[in-house]
């Protein structure tokens, strides 16, 4: 019985040999609007989590002004999120549309 040594058919790029990852420049306007989708989606993720929240066990009890308050305070919490760099979409964004 005979065993191929050729058991991997996929062809994977070695370190050595992969082609050149862009650097990011995260100080032009691409990786700026990257960060933007970034926090955008994150925004999304924090408006599903907080609707999981009842209102009625809160301090304030809910209510119209503290919709808003909370609101704008989430858009501001995934701003700060996004430009930390901690959840790494932006990085991806920008390396896949600078590379076109």
């Amino acid at each position: 019985m005979q065993i191929s040594g050729n058991v991997n058919t996929h062809s994977y790029p070695l370190a050595g040999t992969a082609a050149r990852k862009p650097a990011i420049d995260r100080n032009s306007e691409l990786y700026k609007a990257s960060q933007d989708f970034e926090a955008l989606f994150i925004k999304q993720m924090l408006d599903v989590m907080r609707k999981t929240i009842h209102k009625e066990d809160d301090m304030l009890g809910g209510g119209l002004g503290q919709d808003v308050y909370e609101d704008m305070l989430y858009n501001e919490y995934a701003k700060k999120m996004a430009s930390t760099a901690q959840f790494g979409l932006a990085d991806i964004i920008y390396k896949q549309v600078s590379s076109k």
